[in-house]
């Protein structure tokens, strides 16, 4: 598994338990790119009440393989008072379900009781929390951890995830808080000089105590003519804003962008796949379908020439730009210089779009030869060379014969 891969797996895995903090995702990057076997990296998050401290551990089961999310420890620290309480969680217990379970440590145990953390798995954090505990809901709510609250932040989390930012924060929580039973709020950004309005659907719950967001439409201007598309939300996880404007993207003459995303399938488990929009083949509401393709980018890149994909960090970044749906400048060496151009992933046809320097799409035989003739080229270069270099012996033969008469 390249880096590239793995952070975006660790990455997609931390978001699932609730992590989604873009300091914590430089940590974890820094970490993947890093050759440490074992390391821990730490996260903060203050609320109006209460602190929690999280230190990931993490490590690799073979040296040069992909980096594992072992455990985390949690701490809980009450704002204004010596109260605190710890405990150790393995990698599929979802941050809420620790911090409730911190919560109910710190309602039971005695003053001045050492807390002694130990490694709790869902399914003894779930018993843990069944037990009879009138005190904990009470306590949960005056510690600023009620289940609206908790709803808000995750939203909130969601939407930085997908790359809105938190401009729309304010306006969202005043909605939920008027418990308004659906709503809709629009935002506007600007990608290479090209503004996308975005409209984002929220729904209450049947019972009206939680919220979801739906989907999100966007809006790009196509020459004379607007594109509209719905893309829908999973879990807080889905295509981002950027990555949106990618897929609907057609300014160059093409059909839009793949990007690389993880998906779900029948049964909620999760797999990773490239996507990319099919203009014709619309739904009855008027959406492009996304239609599924798989394609190992590095591996067509390795061998071609970039300089890029010679040093881990620009590698990297090359590889992850490219699975957003980017164009993204490359470096190659032609007839003797280095010279700048941009690649974007066309996974369908298992290659490369290549453009200029001024973003003018260019065949991508003029930068990649393929293989069969690279290898002819190669052979005949070779051959030429040793024809030169027989032409260039020749002449010096007949002068030394015409020496030998001479003496």
């Amino acid at each position: 598994m390249d880096r590239a891969t793995n952070l975006f797996e660790l990455k997609n895995q931390l978001a699932d338990l609730g992590f989604v903090s873009p300091k914590l995702v430089d940590r974890l990057r820094e970490s993947v790119l890093s050759n440490n076997v074992q390391f821990q990296i730490q996260h903060r998050e203050v609320s109006e009440r209460v602190a929690f401290d999280f230190f990931f551990d993490l490590y690799r089961p073979v040296r040069e393989g992909p980096v594992v999310l072992h455990s985390y420890d949690a701490f809980l620290y009450q704002q204004g008072t010596m109260n605190q309480s710890s405990r150790g969680f393995s990698a599929d217990v979802h941050k809420d379900v620790a911090a409730k379970v911190l919560a109910k440590e710190l309602v039971l145990k005695q003053p001045d009781e050492p807390t002694v953390p130990w490694i709790m798995n869902r399914a003894e954090a779930s018993t843990y929390l069944t037990a009879d505990n009138p005190k904990q809901i009470d306590y949960f709510q005056q510690l600023n951890h009620s289940p609206m609250n908790q709803n808000v932040e995750f939203l909130k989390n969601s939407l930085l995830n997908l790359g809105f930012g938190e401009k729309l924060n304010g306006e969202m929580e005043k909605q939920i808080k008027a418990k308004t039973p659906e709503f809709n709020l629009t935002t506007q950004q600007e990608y290479n000089q090209r503004k996308v309005d975005y409209t984002l659907h929220f729904k209450a719950g049947n019972n009206q105590d939680m919220y979801f967001l739906n989907k999100f439409d966007a809006s790009v201007k196509q020459g004379n003519e607007n594109t509209t598309q719905s893309f829908y939300i999973n879990k807080g996880n889905g295509v981002t804003a950027k990555e949106a404007f990618n897929l609907m993207d057609r300014s160059d003459g093409l059909d839009g962008r793949a990007v690389f995303k993880q998906l779900f399938n029948k049964d909620q488990e999760k797999y990773h796949a490239w996507v990319k929009l099919d203009w014709k083949d619309l739904t009855d509401g008027g959406n492009a379908r996304l239609k599924q393709h798989s394609f190992d980018v590095e591996k067509f890149l390795d061998g071609k020439g970039i300089k890029e994909m010679n040093d881990p960090k620009s590698r990297e970044d090359l590889l992850r730009s490219l699975k957003k749906g980017n164009k993204q400048q490359i470096t190659v060496e032609k007839d003797g210089n280095e010279q700048k151009y941009f690649i974007a992933a066309n996974p369908q046809y298992k290659t490369v779009n290549v453009f200029d320097h001024q973003m003018k799409k260019m065949k991508r035989e003029e930068l990649f030869p393929p293989a069969q003739k690279q290898e002819t080229s190669q052979k005949q270069t070779r051959s030429e060379k040793q024809g030169d270099s027989s032409k260039a012996q020749e002449p010096e033969k007949k002068q030394s014969r015409k020496s030998s008469v001479k003496v």
